[in-house]
């Protein structure tokens, strides 16, 4: 089976790029996370946050791309304070290929509520901007 050419989301990852992350990412994005009690909504709030997150995680590798119908699953793994995590990003796409909603998971919760507390402070102001708050 051919490989599947890697996603302009993957590739901004990859590339800590957050111009190619701006392009590849659908204005109203919508960002669900377990380290998260309510979802991050905008592309400015998403790119807020992941620039965060480049400061916080440690050694990122992503090691894995799925594709399907409308959607990617991205496997990663980095560190929190040493702690290792492995993670999915499930993205789901609009019809332009845009990234229109990113649902993660992480394991091991140890590592995870780790993240979750160094995050806590930056998420609070992320979930109360006004984009955050628009239904999906």
């Amino acid at each position: 089976m051919p490989g599947t050419d890697p996603h302009p989301y993957r590739l901004a990852l990859e590339s800590r790029d957050p111009n190619r992350l701006l392009s590849s990412l659908h204005e109203d994005v919508v960002f669900n996370t377990p380290a998260f009690t309510e979802p991050i909504r905008g592309r400015e709030n998403v790119l807020a946050l992941f620039a965060l997150l480049a400061t916080v995680f440690e050694d990122p590798v992503i090691t894995d791309e799925l594709s399907g119908e409308g959607s990617r699953a991205i496997t990663f793994h980095v560190r929190v304070d040493g702690l290792p995590i492995d993670g999915v990003d499930y993205v789901q796409l609009d019809e332009t290929g845009l990234v229109r909603r990113i649902t993660v998971t992480m394991r091991p919760l140890a590592a995870l509520e780790v993240l979750a507390d160094r995050m806590r402070d930056t998420v609070a102001k992320l979930a109360a901007m006004p984009d955050s708050l628009t239904p999906t």
